[in-house]
């Protein structure tokens, strides 16, 4: 069980936690997959797809849970198939998580450093992140969550306002016609677009922390469609306002959006210094949660003080961060996060669930 009274957190806080946990460097990125991967202007229709597949898979997780209430899949593993293949699912998890934030820490790096700080070494930038994100992790989950919830309103209203300015710049004709080719497309636009809902896994151990665990499934259900609906919408936009061809071109399709849109009166003169702010807030919240679970996990799995795995992985993250040697094989290790995803957070739980049901597992049994 959770040792800590404590750490206890509210519906909305796990909401929150999971939705900026989704809301990362993907959506930099997401509308150039989509439109590559489908070759349509309906790309947003994938995107929409692949969101309602993560909630059935994020409703697998919260059945999963129900049956250990205020254990993480950390703790209940074992108790399902077993002290050695349960200590294998955990470090499988765990092993996500820690590429996951270190996928996290080079893009923000990255980014910063193609439109910030041209001359600034990376490996500054990383560190320096990666200092920002110790200090908070290491304080346990009510602080971390305390400042999703400070930061989230202010993402969802940067967001807001670069989606509303980027509407103006939309040519309908850059939209049309929607399913041409038929579903086909589709599919294939989903097997790429739901990678970008990684993060919803973190219900895995969240669910523990809750102060009603009863209200789960609404917190797995809300967390995946704010991301859901502020993915479609961007995706919309970016591609009504740069027509497809232009999109598949592009690095980073909003960044470039972005710079191109121009405030009336000429109020900011640099746009795309907000959205740098916007990306800088996302991209940490998005790699602070991650960051947080692998220390925790690596701490229940092997009974050790929690805070002593969080210092030992600011190296390993950050080799994760640097291996990568270019920009392009950086994007090949969010599609690996992605299936490391798909493979810890939705394989993992349904091998479990469905074991457990079969053998009658459950909290009380135990």
């Amino acid at each position: 069980m959770i040792t800590d009274s404590k750490d206890r957190i509210s519906t909305v806080q796990a909401t929150v936690t999971v939705a900026s946990t989704i809301i990362g460097v993907g959506i930099l990125t997401l509308p150039r997959t989509a439109t590559e991967a489908m070759g349509t202007p309906d790309a947003w229709a994938s995107v929409l797809l692949g969101g309602i597949m993560a909630m059935a898979v994020g409703y697998i997780i919260i059945k999963l849970n129900q049956r250990f209430p205020g254990k993480t899949l950390y703790q209940y593993s074992d108790l399902i198939v077993g002290r050695p293949l349960g200590i294998i699912f955990s470090l499988m998890l765990v092993l996500h998580f820690i590429v996951f934030a270190g996928f996290e820490v080079r893009m923000l790096a990255e980014l910063v450093r193609t439109y910030l700080l041209k001359k600034t070494p990376i490996e500054v930038i990383i560190i320096t992140f990666l200092g920002a994100g110790t200090y908070l992790v290491v304080g346990g989950i009510n602080p971390l969550v305390r400042l999703m919830e400070a930061y989230f309103p202010i993402i969802i209203f940067l967001s807001a306002v670069i989606i509303s300015l980027g509407f103006m710049e939309i040519e309908v004709d850059n939209l049309r016609p929607v399913l041409a080719q038929g579903f086909k497309p589709l599919i294939t636009g989903v097997k790429a677009t739901v990678f970008s809902y990684t993060g919803y896994e973190s219900m895995l151990i969240l669910t523990a922390f809750m102060k009603k665990r009863h209200q789960a499934v609404k917190t797995v259900l809300i967390g995946v469609s704010i991301p859901m609906i502020l993915y479609t919408v961007i995706v919309i936009v970016v591609v009504g306002a740069l027509t497809v061809e232009e999109v598949k071109t592009l690095t980073w399709p909003l960044a470039t959006l972005s710079v191109e849109i121009e405030l009336p009166g000429g109020i900011i003169e640099r746009f795309e210094v907000v959205f740098i702010v916007l990306w800088i807030l996302i991209i940490y919240t998005s790699f602070v949660v991650p960051y947080y679970l692998s220390g925790l996990g690596l701490g229940q799995i092997f009974k050790r003080d929690i805070n002593s795995f969080m210092y030992g992985l600011l190296l390993v993250i950050y080799l994760v961060a640097m291996v990568p040697p270019d920009i392009n094989t950086v994007f090949k290790l969010g599609d690996l996060i992605g299936y490391t995803g798909l493979a810890a957070g939705g394989l993992v739980p349904f091998i479990l669930l469905g074991v457990a049901s079969i053998r009658g597992i459950n909290d009380e049994k135990n």
